[in-house]
């Protein structure tokens, strides 16, 4: 796989005890993906939990293609928008969709914080050690719009402003 055109071609990735490979979905790549597989399981002695291994294709892979695939790996689960080590495995065009999740999460969060039992140095120490927490994964392997971040910044805004010991405070600036 490329990223781009001048970009070097990426086969594998490996994380801890993860491994993500990356083929074409033909056959002949299955095929010497799975003798690959079979020459690894015969060599380690450790067996390939096809139950907790899925497929990935490309949206413009056709129904054909794909069951040949999976065939030929032993793999019966085809993910399609799911997760891989807490981030999407895919990011759609529209960036805003698929990273709606950490907003959810975020805001979640900041509904489970009672301000009024909270201090400004409470609410401060909470923005910061969770609020703005929770994207720093994310924001480290994607690059999120502007508009996504300054509705998160939003959202925290509307939080450290809001009604404390019965004062309504006012956020000039967004």
């Amino acid at each position: 796989m490329k990223v781009c055109h001048q970009a070097p071609s990426v086969s594998h990735l490996l994380f801890a005890d993860d491994s993500l490979i990356m083929i074409r979905a033909i056959e002949g790549d299955a095929n010497q993906l799975q003798d690959t597989l079979d020459l690894y399981e015969n060599c380690s002695g450790q067996m390939i939990n096809k139950s907790k291994s899925a497929v990935l294709f490309s949206k413009n892979t056709g129904a054909e293609k794909r069951s040949e695939v999976c065939i030929r790996l032993q793999i019966t689960k085809e993910t399609m928008n799911e997760k891989y080590l807490g981030l999407p495995a895919q990011v759609s065009k529209s960036k805003a969709g698929t990273f709606a999740y950490i907003k959810d999460r975020i805001w979640k969060r900041i509904q489970g914080w009672k301000e009024k039992f909270l201090s400004w140095a409470g609410k401060e120490i909470l923005i910061k050690a969770v609020a703005q927490a929770i994207p720093t994964y994310a924001m480290g392997c994607f690059d999120l719009t502007k508009t996504f971040c300054d509705q998160v910044s939003a959202m925290v805004s509307r939080y450290w402003w809001n009604q404390q010991e019965g004062k309504h405070k006012i956020h000039w600036l967004h």
